[in-house]
């Protein structure tokens, strides 16, 4: 069985790496990218060549159109008789003022005014009706798909004179730029001109007719409010007739008689109340024993006031008489009984006054009672009144108002037909500055356009080298593969001249030994000789690649011959059974190999062939069968490749490539070193990281990578190393001296 172990660290010289990484694939360094497009410049050139000919191509053969400007400046005229007696300056226009203009300036229907006014229909520049018809339009013609006399279309006239058009505000100003573009210099300066007069035109009509309008209107409204006036005066007169609504000192009658109502009532309430107030002392004083007659109507009264006095007499003519008189004397009983009927004719008079005080009293409730019986009859005579005079108000406001509105509009009236003669031929705008013919075409400018030209020549030369050195997919130096991919770089292998007479690349080691290719791979060889398995140099190499196509049986055809002329014990085992190729490199016939060992048809001495032109053996891919992956992951497969390790010094494997099927990476964990072939500026590098993580996985990163098919003119733009072709030397005796 083989000595190799699967999980020794395989390095090639001192190179020492970090593991690949697949997102690192995408990196781009800018100074190689530089660099990159630096080394196209044949392309470089060839677009600038192609840019500046198409560019002059177009400068000869373009028609010249010259460019004219127009500015109208807006503002309210100053001094016109409409404002003289107006104390605040005009208002002037704002920025959306200006862009409304500006759109006016544009619109269809003062664009077509103009092209009416000019008579721009019947000149062809403006009119496509009127142009002569190319090639494709008479062919139209004449199969009928096109009419031989076209209408014209003053619309699509317009759509042609708009487009020639530009309108704008010039930069912090008032001032709007007409500019125009044709190719008639007459024609360029008539037109923004005449667009810039109809516009003020249209201001003029616009007022003017706004101003008869307004008159006419006013003269209408004046008329129809007039009648309105009669009407609702009229109204108001007789609504205040039917509900009685006179004015009398600013009110009306039904309000006087509420006011005087009011009083009157507040007047018989207060003596209701004087009078309930008396009887209520007298009966007070009656109902307490307190003596009555010290009630104030009771003293107030003269009858009482003479009684009094009698009564006061007849007390001290009694007093008198008792001093000398018994009790029982006649004459005091006699004034002691006057005495007792006074009293009692007193106490009548006190009693006839209470009810004269209760019926003061009676007289001024009845009185107030019917004061408020006949107020609250006027009150519901005032709420029926208020609904009239609510309605006689809104007749009221209905009739001022049309009075005010007709008022209104005759001063208006008065005023429009003052100002409308002196205001007639005014506008918010006038011409500052007119548009010249031009004597030269403001395009093109030769001297600026080939300028431009070169400058964006140059641009657009870079940037599409730019663009298709960033998408280019490949490696292209070799420090860019090892930084990529993170394996050692073993060299670059050039592509090979092929001559008359020369039928494979591996031809190449024997027909040129000392040109670029011979020289490419003995330095493949050189680091395969340095590359060690632990404490033992490496002895089975395995070649394979990511693709197809990319030169790895030619690489390995050629690295079998160089290590066999080069004194070495070497077989090359094509181990490609879907696809083998190993004898077309070699130019041998095809014979059993492989396989049929593998599957025990055939013995080594039946699969082994000895290389016509070299040194070297060939093992072929022999028979195909149904499994290859099993067969070469089999334990007779180690067996065999044990055998091979035991006669010969280096045994060189050629397997499928590593992304079309499993074989390479079962041949990588076998093998001593794997070789990945990658297609110089051609295989795209996250293809490479795929593979190369797919055999790193497999073979404990034993992986170098070669680069082929260098294109080496190309590549001395890229790198700094070169492949030098040294001198011949005779070595063609050896070769004889092999071949027999």
């Amino acid at each position: 069985m083989t000595d190799t172990h699967p999980n020794s660290v395989v390095t090639f010289g001192d190179r020492r790496r970090n593991a690949p990484n697949e997102s690192a694939a995408g990196d781009i360094s800018p100074w190689e990218v530089l660099r990159g497009v630096w080394a196209r410049k044949e392309i470089i050139l060839g677009v600038f060549l192609a840019f500046m000919v198409v560019a002059a191509f177009w400068l000869f053969t373009a028609t010249p159109t010259y460019t004219v400007e127009t500015r109208v400046m807006l503002a309210p005229r100053a001094g016109e008789i409409s404002t003289f007696d107006n104390e605040s300056s005009p208002l002037l226009p704002d920025a959306q003022t200006l862009q409304t203009e500006i759109q006016v300036l544009t619109s269809r229907l003062l664009v077509a005014r103009l092209i009416t006014d000019l008579g721009l229909a019947s000149n062809p520049e403006f009119n496509p009706a009127l142009r002569s018809p190319g090639f494709l339009g008479r062919v139209a013609v004449a199969f009928g798909m096109r009419a031989r006399t076209p209408s014209t279309d003053i619309e699509e006239i317009t759509d042609v004179v708009l487009s020639r058009l530009e309108v704008y505000q010039k930069t912090n100003s008032r001032v709007i730029a007409i500019v125009f573009t044709s190719v008639d210099p007459r024609m360029a300066a008539i037109v923004p001109n005449r667009l810039a007069e109809l516009y003020i035109e249209q201001q003029i009509e616009q007022r003017t007719g706004v101003t008869s309008e307004a008159t006419k209107w006013l003269a209408e409204q004046i008329e129809e409010l007039r009648g309105k006036v009669q009407k609702s005066e009229a109204a108001v007169e007789t609504f205040r007739t039917r509900s009685g609504l006179f004015l009398t000192d600013g009110s009306t009658l039904p309000q006087q008689q509420l006011t005087q109502l009011n009083s009157q009532l507040s007047s018989a309430e207060a003596d209701r109340a004087a009078a309930q107030a008396k009887l209520g002392n007298a009966r007070e004083l009656l109902a307490s024993g307190n003596a009555v007659n010290s009630a104030a109507e009771v003293l107030q009264s003269p009858l009482i006031q003479n009684l009094r006095q009698q009564e006061v007499a007849l007390r001290a003519q009694i007093a008198q008489m008792s001093e000398t008189m018994l009790p029982t004397h006649p004459r005091l009983q006699a004034e002691q009984a006057n005495l007792a009927d006074l009293e009692r004719q007193i106490e009548k008079e006190v009693l006839k006054i209470i009810e004269a005080l209760e019926n003061e009293a009676r007289v001024a409730s009845a009185r107030v009672n019917s004061l408020r019986a006949s107020l609250t009859r006027l009150q519901r005579r005032m709420g029926e009144l208020n609904q009239d005079e609510v309605k006689l108000r809104a007749l009221q406001r209905d009739a001022a108002s049309n009075r005010a509105l007709l008022e209104s509009f005759l001063l208006r009236y008065q005023q429009a037909t003052a100002r409308a003669e002196a205001d007639a031929q005014a506008a918010n705008a006038r011409i500052v500055s007119r548009a010249q013919q031009p004597a030269e075409p403001t395009f093109p400018r030769m001297s600026s356009a080939l300028t431009f030209a070169t400058i964006a020549g140059v641009i657009f030369a870079f940037l599409v080298t730019f663009l298709i050195e960033v998408f280019s997919r490949g490696f292209r130096t070799g420090e860019q593969a090892e930084r990529t991919t993170g394996m050692p770089f073993l060299g670059l292998v050039p592509e090979a001249e092929m001559k008359r007479g020369t039928l494979a690349p591996a031809d190449d080691i024997l027909r040129n030994p000392s040109g670029p290719y011979a020289e490419s791979i003995r330095a493949l060889q050189g680091h395969v000789l340095l590359a060690r398995v632990g404490d033992r140099r490496a002895r089975t190499v395995l070649v394979t690649s990511a693709l197809e196509g990319e030169g790895k049986t030619e690489t390995a055809a050629s690295l079998a011959r160089v290590f066999a002329l080069g004194g070495y014990r070497t077989i090359i085992v094509d181990a490609d059974m879907r696809d083998a190729s190993v004898h077309e490199a070699m130019n041998v016939a095809r014979r059993p190999g492989l396989a049929d060992l593998l599957m025990s048809r055939a013995a080594f001495q039946h699969v082994i062939r000895k290389d016509s032109m070299s040194p070297a053996h060939i093992m072929q891919a022999g028979t195909p069968i149904a499994n290859p992956t099993g067969a070469l992951a089999s334990s007779q497969m180690q067996w065999v490749l044990s055998a091979l390790q035991q006669t010969y010094d280096y045994v060189i494997i050629d397997s499928p490539a590593a992304l079309s099927a499993a074989d390479a990476q079962v041949l990588a964990k076998t093998a001593d070193v794997t070789i990945l072939v990658v297609k110089w500026s051609s295989t795209g590098r996250r293809i490479v990281a795929r593979a190369l993580k797919l055999l790193s996985a497999a073979s404990s990163r034993r992986v170098g990578i070669l680069l082929t098919r260098v294109n080496l003119r190309r590549y001395r733009r890229y790198g700094d190393e070169a492949l030098r072709e040294y001198p011949a030397h005779p070595v063609q005796q050896r070769v004889a001296a092999h071949r027999a």
